[in-house]
């Protein structure tokens, strides 16, 4: 088959974040077993990437997208284009986040794209690209007859208003207020979008029930995956003892849970394992732990880590105390994957697994997270055998290929098992 996929990341392989390192894993897999074209944005500081990402052997085609790094008449192209997008957003009901992706030359782009490699299907990665999925769908519409009119695949993601509305219950009020507006504005473009494409994809059963719950069609679920060709589970614990939390801190939730961790988390569980050491690792560890006063004790940063693999094989247990985000967390199924004793929260496993799994160890408070990763640190032999069957329950569950397994019955319109 042929298969155009559109990204609002450039699939390079230090894109630093969960979802453009599966989008890259997923183009991936794809261009294993059919012909593979991309269309993506490209931010400023990407342009020196383009050689980095042609291991993925397709033919990517990018436009400029300017952000906080655009700098001289790029930062004025960047202020402009986000005053329009306030505007559209107001005029639409849509949220700014949609709104500023809706690029008139990306549709151009992809529409051009699809003209002239004429695919199969036309698979639009993330709910912010719902505009293009608009113009697209017209464009089809709009096709004579005869001509090839590829299927509208939209993967969303996560479905974008219950990390929201999750803020809204946290919040007090005016943020409340704001927090629920724009969970309701998410719920609009949600439903409006899945009008657009012939099926929508949700990573998780939770997000597809809630997807149909505001009037979303055609919405099926196919999880985000993990590359368990390359995670290898290769444990070879140091002294002192480590405990590691991954993820990029220009994310919230991550930035969230690595504060709670540092801040409530670590100290009471340094008082039960004096030595032991925490290590954060992403982009902008390093400048967050920096930013910390006072500097809590027993932790290290390591910024943007080119290999995480070191990383995980020394470490004792990965800790990520989520508890705000949603859709999969790739760092827990990557976790997971590499065969390393997991300790999470009931949204950082959403999708992966459960408590009575016996996969990770699972906490829903922050003293729970304590006791939970002193419990793991003082059982290895359990540690280790809960990590093994992690690692198995991934490999069936979550390979790239078995996703793409999924995928390509909708490529062809077929339903999906049930069961």
């Amino acid at each position: 088959m042929r298969i155009l996929v559109v990204s609002p990341y450039f699939p390079h392989p230090h894109v630093g974040h969960g979802g453009g390192t599966a989008v890259r894993s997923l183009i991936q897999e794809l261009a294993r077993r059919h012909d593979v074209r991309v269309v993506s944005l490209l931010r400023p500081g990407e342009r020196g990437l383009a050689a980095a990402a042609a291991d993925l052997g397709v033919p990517i085609e990018t436009v400029g997208f300017p952000d906080r790094t655009a700098r001289g008449l790029e930062r004025a192209a960047l202020v402009a284009g986000r005053l329009q997008a306030i505007g559209r957003a107001l005029v639409t009901g849509r949220p700014f986040y949609v709104a500023k992706y809706e690029n008139a030359e990306l549709a151009r782009r992809t529409i051009a794209c699809a003209e002239s490699f004429a695919p199969d299907a036309v698979q639009v990665e993330y709910l912010q690209l719902a505009g293009l999925l608009r113009r697209l769908r017209r464009w089809r519409d709009e096709r004579p007859a005869g001509a090839p009119r590829p299927r509208l695949i939209l993967d969303s993601h996560e479905f974008a208003s219950l990390p929201r509305r999750r803020r809204a219950a946290a919040a007090a009020w005016p943020q409340r207020a704001y927090w629920l507006a724009e969970a309701a504005a998410w719920d609009r473009t949600a439903r409006q979008a899945s009008t657009w494409a012939d099926t929508t994809i949700c990573v998780t059963e939770q997000d597809r029930a809630l997807y149909q719950a505001v009037g979303g069609s055609a919405v099926v679920t196919v999880p985000l995956g993990v590359d368990t060709r390359r995670l290898r589970a290769e444990r070879a614990p140091v002294d002192p003892p480590r405990v590691l939390f991954v993820g990029s801190f220009q994310h919230p939730p991550n930035r969230a849970a690595a504060r709670l961790l540092c801040e409530r988390i670590w100290p009471a569980v340094v008082a039960e394992l004096p030595g032991w050491r925490l290590v954060l690792a992403g982009p902008g560890s390093d400048t967050f732990l920096a930013g910390m006063r006072p500097r809590p004790r027993g932790v290290a940063a390591t910024g943007f880590v080119d290999d995480l693999a070191p990383l995980f094989r020394e470490s004792r247990l990965f800790a990520a105390p989520l508890f705000a985000g949603g859709g999969i967390k790739i760092k827990i199924l990557e976790a997971m994957a590499r065969g390393i004793p997991v300790v999470t929260t009931p949204i950082g496993a959403e999708g992966i697994t459960s408590g009575p799994d016996g996969l990770v160890w699972w906490a829903e408070t922050p003293e729970a997270f304590v006791t939970a990763l002193i419990a793991a640190a003082h059982a290895p032999a359990e540690a280790a055998r809960r990590a093994d069957r992690a690692r198995d329950h991934v490999a069936r569950h979550f390979s790239w290929e078995s996703v793409v397994d999924r995928l390509e019955r909708l490529y062809r319109g077929e339903p999906l098992p049930t069961g």
